[in-house]
């Protein structure tokens, strides 16, 4: 049986997506990813990975298990914090309604 505040999670969790919150700060994460350079850092962590492993035939799931510490990491303090404040004003909309 799920509790009242898996409920009220669960119901959060739709409205962020059916009100296009999500996409809008998905979109808003990208964008700023790809600003500060993290995506060609990534990138090119990634390559260096496979190189150094001298992995000819890496699969994706490697590869990902590989970097995504160096992606978590690297990404700006400011991009962070930019994300949380504007999820913060969602959820007070979304309580305040």
């Amino acid at each position: 049986m799920s509790s009242d505040s898996d409920k009220l999670r669960l119901a959060l969790s739709r409205h962020f997506v059916d009100s296009g919150e999500k996409e809008r700060l998905m979109n808003l994460l990208r964008n700023r990813l790809a600003e500060s350079g993290w995506n060609d850092a990534l990138y090119a962590q990634c390559r260096e990975t496979v190189r150094q492993r001298k992995l000819e035939n890496v699969t994706l799931d490697e590869l990902v298990k590989e970097t995504s510490d160096y992606g978590r990491s690297s990404v700006n303090e400011n991009i962070k914090k930019e994300l949380l404040v504007q999820i913060k004003k969602y959820l007070d909309t979304a309580f305040d309604s």
